[in-house]
C-alpha cells in the first residue's frame, strides 16, 4: 500500500472516532478516571483539614489571653479559672494544628502547668500563630 493512502485512511478513522466519542464524551472521560482509579495511577486526594483554621485558632488565643490580662481586680475566680481553662484548651488546639509537642492537658492546675502554659506560648509565638511577647 502506498504511505499516502495510509495516511488519509489513518485521518478518516480518527475523524470517524472522534464523531463516535465526541457526543458521549462526558460519559467516557468519567469511565478514564474510573479506569484510572480503580488501576491506582491517580494522585492520592490531600488529606482534608481537621479542625479549626489557625486564623481563627490565633484569634481565639489573641481573644482569651487579652481577657484574662485585662480583667479588672475583683473579676470572681471561678470567671478567671473558666477563661484559663478556655486559653489552655485553645493552646492545646493551636499545638495540634502546628503539630507541636505540649503537656497541658496532661497537667493538673498548679505551677507546673503555669510553667508548660509560658512554655507553649513562646512556641506559638515562634510560630507566629500568638503576637507579642508573652509577659505577665
Amino acid at each position: 500500500m502506498d504511505v499516502g493512502l495510509l495516511v488519509q485512511l489513518g485521518v478518516v478513522v480518527a475523524f470517524l472516532v472522534l464523531l463516535w466519542v465526541l457526543p458521549d464524551w462526558v460519559a467516557y472521560r468519567e469511565r478514564a478516571r474510573r479506569m484510572v482509579h480503580l488501576l491506582g495511577v491517580d494522585a492520592p486526594e490531600p488529606p482534608a483539614p481537621t479542625g479549626p483554621p489557625v486564623q481563627r485558632i490565633a484569634a481565639d488565643a489573641q481573644r482569651i489571653r487579652s481577657a484574662i490580662r485585662q480583667a479588672p481586680a475583683g473579676t470572681p475566680v471561678a470567671r478567671m479559672r473558666g477563661w484559663q481553662q478556655a486559653y489552655d484548651d485553645v493552646l492545646v488546639v493551636a499545638c495540634e494544628a502546628l503539630d507541636l509537642e505540649q503537656r497541658l492537658g496532661r497537667l493538673p492546675p498548679g505551677v507546673q502547668r503555669d510553667l508548660e502554659r509560658e512554655r507553649v506560648e513562646r512556641m506559638l509565638v515562634r510560630a507566629g500563630l500568638l503576637a507579642g511577647s508573652v509577659d505577665r
